[in-house]
């Protein structure tokens, strides 16, 4: 399945031209992130928070022609590709730092985000600190394209704003693949954000609650977004899946 142009534009609200730009794009080659794909925006929340985050970019102020430079989109598309292999465990969490951070310094123009995010990742788990990160440090796991806005000229107030639609955007894409997956995460020891709230349908509500609030303040800034995301959790709010984990 895909996400064609008509649904980014006329279900989530996203700019036209912007939508256009990320459906028509060729998978970038030998990059780890789209490996085995054939089509740029996949059916599935890694693929669709792309054109979802730079519509917010947009929204947030910033010129559409600096977001939509092709030097800009591969810059991000490098971060995803470290962001596999460390995902794959091809490279270690250490090293995709850093490599991020060895290809971002030449071109960083906000240097106050570039230390700030040197600081926040040398510490794991990610721990809430100034601008960035959560509470909830399982839902910072997606922070390291937070370096592509380091290369962005906009000024700082832009950044910062950026920054604080990243954080409703891509935790709750986070928290809900994760209160779907809770099961299978816990059987194999692997991190999963409901274990902040507690595994177990109090839990579950919670982190709910968590991203209803989200989507809410994603409707002030893009209704059709906000409808979509809130149309979604309603269907699977529904499922026989939800309605389990929701009454045991």
């Amino acid at each position: 399945m895909f996400t064609s142009k008509q649904q980014l534009i006329g279900g989530m609200g996203v700019d036209p031209e912007i939508a256009a730009f990320f459906v028509d794009r060729n998978v970038p080659k030998d990059n780890r992130y789209w490996k085995g794909r054939y089509l740029y925006i996949a059916r599935g929340t890694g693929y669709l928070f792309i054109p979802l985050f730079f519509d917010l970019q947009f929204r947030a102020g910033m010129a559409k022609e600096d977001i939509l430079d092709p030097s800009y989109v591969s810059i991000m598309e490098k971060i995803l590709d470290y962001a596999a292999k460390f995902e794959f465990g091809e490279i270690s969490f250490t090293d995709q730092i850093a490599a991020i951070q060895t290809m971002i310094e030449p071109l960083a123009k906000h240097t106050w985000l570039m230390n700030d995010l040197r600081e926040y990742f040398k510490v794991e788990p990610l721990k809430a600190t100034g601008n960035l990160g959560l509470e909830n440090s399982a839902l910072n796991r997606g922070d390291a394209l937070l370096y592509l806005l380091c290369v962005n000229q906009a000024p700082t107030d832009l950044i910062k704003k950026v920054i604080g639609y990243w954080y409703l955007l891509v935790p709750s894409f986070l928290l809900l693949d994760d209160i779907m997956d809770f099961n299978e995460d816990r059987k194999h020891q692997e991190e999963n954000a409901l274990s902040y709230y507690g595994y177990d349908a109090a839990g579950v509500i919670k982190a709910i609650e968590t991203v209803e609030r989200n989507f809410k303040s994603l409707e002030d800034i893009n209704p059709l977004l906000g409808e979509f995301f809130q149309s979604t959790l309603e269907h699977k709010k529904k499922t026989p899946y939800f309605q389990h984990i929701l009454n045991n």
